[in-house]
């Protein structure tokens, strides 16, 4: 297993057939428009820079994670109180059983905070985006983070499987969130490295619905912009409203709010009213993302994938 930012994602591996099912071909077209949906950084004639998955959602790990640390400092609190304070009239094996007891539950405590404190600095502390770039000059994919790599994944463009992945539906906002991602095969067909591309989707409604599906299909229309890009340049897709690379609470809160009135716009009555219901748990979350971006630092590609597009045009 390796964690992709959001997810974790199970490598080395056979696809399955969900994700056969779902496969987006390089060299078909999968929709009839191509939409970016507010999920490219920069375009021009070398490259498409987009976001991945976790870009648009970050603040919400830290926001779990904010709990999670609560509830190991009080244990260990606890614990630290239980040692300071044994029971009276224990003594001997008893009271030494019962010691070991509380540090288990200490160091149980202490494996909460440790695990929260790597949730703070997958958002805190890190890099402010996870780009994903694509290069139509050398027919290639970067993903500049991802699962199964430290650095830089990068693949060929016609040999990325790109597929719609379905997770888990949200526990609070009983949204079925969908995303694009790419798996990196080797030659026998495993799955070695991922990435998500592009933004989520999210629909209360159920797949087989057709409001579900024309939101899902929303995926197709993403993916249709990114592959006429690599077919024919800027001058294929519409121009894009580029998301922002500057970190200010305003663009932060227009990353969630978006996504609140796309909910909005489904017109379901139970989206309506929990899209309400969680504004101020929203109005938290975009606070935790802007914090997020001003403690973290500018992505770098590597000198070889951040050619100038002048040098590259001239190759």
């Amino acid at each position: 297993m390796a964690w992709d930012g959001i997810v974790w994602v199970k490598l080395r591996r056979q696809l399955n057939d969900e994700e056969r099912a779902r496969q987006l071909k390089v060299n078909a077209v999968v929709s009839t428009k191509a939409q970016d949906d507010f999920s490219v950084f920069e375009m021009n004639d070398i490259f498409l820079e987009t976001t991945n998955a976790a870009y648009a959602q970050r603040g919400t790990l830290t926001y779990g994670c904010i709990f999670i640390f609560a509830i190991g400092v009080l244990f260990v609190c606890g614990m630290i109180w239980a040692v300071l304070n044994p029971p009276p009239n224990t003594s001997g094996a008893e009271l030494i059983l019962a010691m070991a007891f509380v540090v288990c539950f200490m160091l149980f405590g202490l494996g909460i905070i440790f695990v929260s404190l790597w949730g703070f600095h997958q958002e805190n502390f890190t890099w402010t985006r996870i780009p994903v770039r694509f290069n139509r000059k050398t027919r290639m994919v970067h993903a500049f983070r991802g699962a199964g790599s430290k650095g830089v994944i990068s693949v060929p463009w016609d040999k990325a499987f790109f597929f719609i992945e379905q997770r888990p539906k949200d526990p609070i906002s009983r949204g079925t969130p969908y995303g694009l991602r790419c798996h990196v095969l080797d030659d026998g067909g495993q799955v070695m490295q991922s990435f998500s591309v592009g933004r989520r989707v999210y629909t209360i409604d159920d797949e087989s619905t057709e409001n579900g599906r024309s939101i899902v299909h929303g995926l197709n229309d993403q993916f249709e912009f990114i592959r006429r890009y690599m077919e024919g340049g800027p001058s294929a897709v519409p121009a894009p409203e580029l998301v922002p690379t500057e970190v200010s609470l305003r663009n932060s809160g227009n990353l969630y709010f978006r996504t609140d009135r796309k909910l909005l716009a489904e017109g379901n009555v139970v989206a309506t009213l929990l899209v309400w219901l969680l504004k101020p748990f929203i109005a938290l979350t975009v606070v935790l993302h802007y914090t997020g971006m001003r403690t973290s630092r500018e992505p770098v590609w590597p000198a070889d994938i951040d050619a100038s597009p002048m040098s590259l045009a001239k190759t």
